[in-house]
């Protein structure tokens, strides 16, 4: 009789592929899903950063491109569990968006609410370029 291992049906089940690749529902574990939309005089970004605190997350914008990154502890440790097995210690997601148009980045804003960052990038009409600037999230 083959035995099978539990485990493997569940990471089949999200997605996971035999060859060591980390994928649930579709998209590749460690980037956040962003959405970009530009007006005329700015652009916005939208990420899923779900169950991350404000201050987990960096935004920069440089060069034309935005980079956002979020990183935590997934659980708190409970002395009182005995776990079979363990996946969710640590989480970071990275995830960089090239903007069609150089922006004012010292104008940038964000904001985080209900797990969803909103960046907010003002068009830069003189077309300027610097060293960059990290954006505080509100």
């Amino acid at each position: 009789m083959n035995r099978t291992n539990p485990f493997d049906e569940i990471e089949q089940f999200f997605g996971r592929t035999p060859f060591g690749g980390d994928r649930a529902w579709g998209r590749d574990l460690g980037t956040a899903d962003v959405d970009v939309a530009e007006y005329d005089d700015e652009f916005v970004v939208m990420a899923d950063l779900p169950g991350y605190d404000r201050e987990d997350i960096d935004v920069r914008a440089e060069d034309g491109r935005l980079t956002i990154r979020a990183e935590r502890d997934a659980e708190r440790e409970d002395a009182d569990r005995r776990y079979l097995r363990r996946e969710r210690r640590h989480e970071s997601v990275t995830r960089s968006v090239d903007l069609p148009t150089s922006v004012i980045e010292t104008d940038a804003s964000a904001t985080y609410q209900h797990g969803v960052l909103t960046v907010t990038l003002p068009k830069d009409s003189a077309d300027e370029t610097d060293d960059g600037h990290r954006i505080d999230v509100e």
